[in-house]
This record gives C-alpha cells, sequence and structure tokens, in this order.
C-alpha cells in the first residue's frame, strides 16, 4: 500500500454531490455545492458548511434549507454554484437560468425540475475547533415519478446522481449494483 499526505488525499473520498439551497434575508435564492453531508439516523441531515459561506449565514437567519442531490443534468448548475460565491455574487441563482419555487414545508427554494430534494428545518449548529455542522430535521422528501421503480421506490439508477471525487477532482456518476445490502456479507460465518 502506499501511503498519501494530507495533501495527496484531498479531501477524502467520492461523496454524493447536494445543492443546498436558501433564501437571504431579502427573499433571493442562494445555492451552493457541497459533498460535505448525510443523512443520520432519526431523520436528521448533517452538513459541514464554513461560516465564511453565504449558504451558512442565510441557514442561520432563515432556520431552512433544501438539499437537492446533484444529477448529470443539473452538474453544470452544481458546479457554477460551487465556483461562485454567494457572498461576491448575490444574483448568481438568478445568473444561472435556473427557477426555483418555495418548498411546501420549509421556508428555502426548490429548483424546478429536480429529481430529489430534502426539505430540512434548522435544529443546530454544532461549533467545534475544527468543525462547523448544521443539523436539519427533514421535514420533507420530494421526488419526480420518473425515478420510481413500479412498486413506487427510488430506483437509484435512474436518479442520474453524481459525486465528487476529491482525488481526480471530478464528477462521477452512480455506477453498477454489485450487491444486495445485509445479504452479501451472510455468505461469511460468524462462527
Amino acid at each position: 500500500m502506499k501511503d498519501l499526505t494530507a495533501r495527496e488525499f484531498g479531501y477524502g473520498h467520492p461523496t454524493p454531490l447536494f445543492m443546498i439551497g436558501t433564501y437571504d434575508e431579502d427573499g433571493r435564492v442562494n445555492f451552493m455545492n457541497s459533498h460535505w453531508g448525510a443523512l443520520n439516523h432519526g431523520g436528521y441531515i448533517n452538513l459541514n458548511i464554513n461560516t465564511n459561506k453565504k449558504t451558512h449565514l442565510n441557514i442561520e437567519k432563515m432556520k431552512a434549507f433544501t438539499v437537492t442531490l446533484a444529477t448529470e443534468k443539473l452538474m453544470p448548475y452544481a458546479d457554477f454554484f460551487g465556483t461562485y460565491s454567494g457572498f461576491q455574487y448575490p444574483d448568481k441563482f438568478k445568473k444561472s437560468g435556473l427557477t426555483a419555487h418555495k418548498a411546501k414545508y420549509v421556508n428555502a427554494p426548490i429548483i424546478d425540475g429536480s429529481t430529489l430534494v430534502i426539505e430540512c428545518e434548522l435544529v443546530e449548529i454544532l461549533y467545534q475547533e475544527h468543525i462547523h455542522t448544521i443539523i436539519g430535521r427533514v421535514k420533507n422528501v420530494s421526488v419526480d415519478e420518473s425515478v420510481l421503480d413500479a412498486q413506487g421506490k427510488v430506483d437509484a439508477s435512474k436518479l442520474g446522481m453524481i459525486f465528487f471525487d476529491s482525488f481526480s477532482r471530478g464528477y462521477f456518476t452512480l455506477g453498477n449494483r454489485v450487491g444486495d445490502a445485509w445479504s452479501v456479507g451472510r455468505s461469511i460465518s460468524p462462527n
């Protein structure tokens, strides 16, 4: 095995790319991209967003946000939102040419044409020496019917979601299904 320096490692392994949506105090739509977040048990989501981001400030003030799974179709926009700061370009969403509407359950925007959006209300922000974590309670998940299977469940192969890979600084799509969770490991006996 080869040892990597922190610089070579970058920001870690491939992670889903999220687009975090907020309104600012003037009602302007703001989106940023983020790959530092995850759902946790009990219907909560954790986002690691630095305090120097417009999105962080908007979440503090508005107490709400949306998380949109970035897809191949939305990839150029997700990259745009991650390239330009909402502080420097307060109307960057408008410049993107996309349109949005207000979420049903929280005061935050949803990009029109999104396939999966999680609506969240702010629960708390944890400030630690090396990390700032925004914790949101999931209030609703909206899914476009085009990504559902015959049983009405989300079909990951239809989502078109992308992942950010810090090793190559690239975006990748979800690969093939290679096994069934909580099943393929049963072939290994714990005895």
